[in-house]
């Protein structure tokens, strides 16, 4: 009975960290989604994109913190500064780390964006140093209380700004990605790059700006969750890895599918840590090794029928 009570007690506020969390999760695994379906590759140094996008928040807000500048100039700044920095990122990673091994048929591209990724990490910390830097908040560091009955919990208004955010860009995203001539494009080259191209698509271009816009997904991330976890060179190894768990549970090719597992997981998350904080983390590589024994192309991915 105390162990129902406890649960009861800490599950409103599991549920809205969680869902926080795990947008975050489900912002970066879009990005792994855009790249899979394009160009069946994955970039693994997602999660250390997500650093780096965190890296050049503090380097920002603290720059024009001397200057005496607003925290919202600084947030305005950083939105558009990073995601151009993130793009650099992603268009140099596709030429270099990917593409080269793509034309050779060869899956070397997972060790060389793994390399990418541990480039990024020793740079960080040459340049940033090993310690967490704090990045304050446009909004604040007090908790709001919220009580509405049995829905009593605390979040800080920058999570509320990481949920809102998070889940607007994600919209954004689906809808570019369903109405665009760029998402119809993205769509036919992952049905047939070859086709494609005798229609007159741009193949090359629509991979970079799969990269693109990938890279940029995760530096936007790194913005949202640096006030929250700080910012320091590890930051993006569990987000990184959670959200290709995010990625691979809800199925690579199913954008909508990645949304519900990223807030399912980190619901579940936060619920298994009311008991004991320290296997928040183990739960998802225990999800994911249940889950995929189950269903091996994810929870919301179909088969696909081929004629022989």
């Amino acid at each position: 009975m105390d162990v129902l009570q406890t649960f009861l007690r800490g599950l409103p506020q599991a549920i809205a960290s969680g869902l926080v969390y795990g947008s975050i999760y489900a912002l970066i695994a879009q990005g792994y989604y855009v790249t899979f379906s394009t160009t069946q590759t994955l970039n693994f140094a997602q999660g250390d994109f997500l650093m780096i996008g965190g890296m050049l928040a503090f380097t920002i807000f603290g720059a024009l913190a001397l200057s005496g500048a607003p925290l919202v100039v600084a947030l305005v700044i950083a939105v558009a500064v990073i995601p151009l920095v993130m793009a650099v990122m992603g268009m140099f990673v596709e030429r270099v780390a990917v593409r080269p091994l793509r034309r050779a048929f060869s899956l070397g591209w997972i060790l060389t964006t793994v390399g990418v990724a541990v480039v990024l990490r020793n740079a960080a910390e040459v340049i940033w140093g090993r310690q967490q830097l704090a990045v304050p908040s446009v909004f604040g560091d007090n908790a709001v209380r919220v009580n509405v009955g049995f829905f009593q919990f605390g979040i800080l208004p920058q999570e509320v700004f990481i949920l809102v955010a998070s889940m607007a860009a994600m919209g954004i995203v689906l809808f570019f990605l369903k109405r665009s001539l760029f998402g119809k494009a993205m769509a036919a080259v992952a049905l047939n790059p070859a086709a494609a191209g005798l229609m007159g698509i741009n193949v090359r271009r629509v991979v970079i700006l799969a990269y693109i816009l990938s890279s940029v997904l995760a530096g936007l991330a790194g913005l949202l969750v640096a006030p929250v976890l700080f910012a320091y060179s590890l930051m993006g190894v569990l987000p990184g890895l959670k959200a290709f768990s995010v990625a691979i549970i809800g199925g690579l090719g199913n954008p909508f599918g990645i949304l519900i597992a990223g807030l399912l997981l980190g619901m579940v998350e936060f619920m298994v840590a009311i008991f004991n904080a320290e296997l928040r983390d183990a739960v998802t590589f225990f999800l994911l090794i249940v889950i995929l024994a189950w269903r091996p192309l994810g929870l919301f991915e179909k088969p696909s029928a081929e004629k022989v």
